[in-house]
């Protein structure tokens, strides 16, 4: 570590912190708060298939994942600074381009916001979290994921404001970006080297899907990767859904703005949960509480109070189940094989998040939209599946 980085003065330290809070709260409030929200909404609106809303959901997130596996290469060529602003510029101008574009197309764009989000998570991460002194770094990390979750609270809440219709929103996200980049020179620069205080999403590398496949699906991946499935899918098809039963796109916007408010809230209970009780336990009341969201939206499916509960309890489980993997894998490993599960679990968290909305648009256009949480049951049931096997080989 350098000799400048080491002397770097309290003050210029926690500025540098701030600033790159505030980066992450402008660009998850865009990338993610509107890049999951607003194409799934703003493709009903266009009257596009639920295959095709979940074909463009599935780009969203596996261009972040190929964003997540060349972002430490990248790093290492551009440095933090310039590789956050090329994710930042990229997804700001998919944005721009989404509504001048026929609909069938916005897959490209879809993938490309992505794509942008997945440089800048690993390359403002490892630099907020290489700025962050050891002994506080708990609580930066306990800030930024609060500032994170409000985000995707805030994105859905645009869409509110502005409609799903009109450009006025995508060019609000494209500006939402654009306000982050000065805030990235006011952080004080360091270089983009290996060090062992970088947070557990900057070792995601080019190597990390071999190191995955060869090292086997852990416990902890498994877990976070059906909550990502969960949440995918209901992200990207729950506006179908809504429309189906009579809601408008107003009262789509406010039950996802519902499922990021439960995902903000619940996550530092869970993790609180996971301390006292343990992981398996806190992932039993997670299975518990999401067939119990199941069962309220298939009885009272078309009542919006009746679908926020739903929204409210699935925000927190998807989330929860993610914060839950990543307790796991740093629990029960050490030195590389921490890293390797690690890196897994963000792996496959965000592969099996592109897989949801991709099979549950096939299933809902070959069916019906009601069949939409009738497949998240089946997943739940797969998890608890998978909870019960594991207590069995402890």
């Amino acid at each position: 570590m350098s000799a400048d980085y080491l002397a770097l003065s309290t003050e210029r330290r926690v500025s540098s912190i701030v600033a790159l809070n505030g980066v992450s709260t402008l660009a998850q409030t865009s990338q993610y708060g509107l890049g999951t929200t607003l194409l799934p909404i703003a493709l009903e609106a266009r009257g596009a298939s639920p295959e095709s809303i979940g074909i463009t959901s599935a780009a969203f997130w596996l261009g972040m994942l190929l964003g997540l596996l060349v972002a430490g290469q990248l790093t290492r060529w551009l440095g933090y600074r310039s590789t956050v602003i090329a994710g930042l510029v990229i997804s700001a101008i998919s944005f721009v381009i989404i509504p001048t574009i026929d609909w069938h197309w916005w897959s490209l764009p879809a993938a490309a916001i992505g794509f942008g989000l997945g440089l800048r998570w690993i390359a403002n991460e490892t630099w907020l979290y290489r700025l962050s002194p050891a002994e506080a770094r708990g609580r930066i990390v306990g800030i930024h994921e609060t500032l994170i979750g409000a985000a995707s609270v805030v994105g859905p809440l645009i869409i509110v404001a502005l409609g799903a219709i009109k450009p006025d929103v995508f060019w609000a996200a494209a500006a939402i970006m654009m306000l982050a980049i000065p805030l990235l020179f006011m952080a004080v620069t360091l270089p983009a080297v290996d060090d062992a205080a970088i947070n557990h999403h900057a070792s995601t590398q080019p190597r990390g899907l071999m190191a995955m496949i060869g090292f086997g699906i852990a416990f902890g991946a498994l877990i976070a990767g059906l909550g990502g499935w969960i949440e995918g899918s209901i992200l990207a098809l729950l506006p179908v859904y809504s429309a189906d039963v009579g809601l408008s796109s107003s009262h789509t916007a406010w039950l996802l703005t519902i499922l990021g408010a439960g995902a903000m809230a619940c996550q530092f209970p869970l993790g609180w949960l996971a301390d006292r009780k343990g992981v398996m336990w806190s992932a039993k009341l997670c299975t518990s509480l999401a067939t119990l969201a199941i069962i309220i939206s298939l009885i009272f499916g078309s009542n919006f109070y009746a679908l926020a509960i739903t929204a409210f309890l699935l925000g927190g489980v998807t989330a929860g189940l993610l914060t839950l993997g990543i307790i796991w894998a740093t629990l029960h490993s050490t030195g590389a094989a921490l890293t390797s599960r690690v890196r897994q679990v963000s792996i496959v968290y965000t592969t099996l998040s592109a897989a949801g909305p991709f099979a549950a648009g096939f299933i809902v256009s070959h069916t019906s939209s009601h069949s939409l949480f009738w497949q998240q049951l089946v997943v739940i049931l797969v998890l608890t599946g998978i909870l019960m096997k594991h207590a069995e080989n402890d």
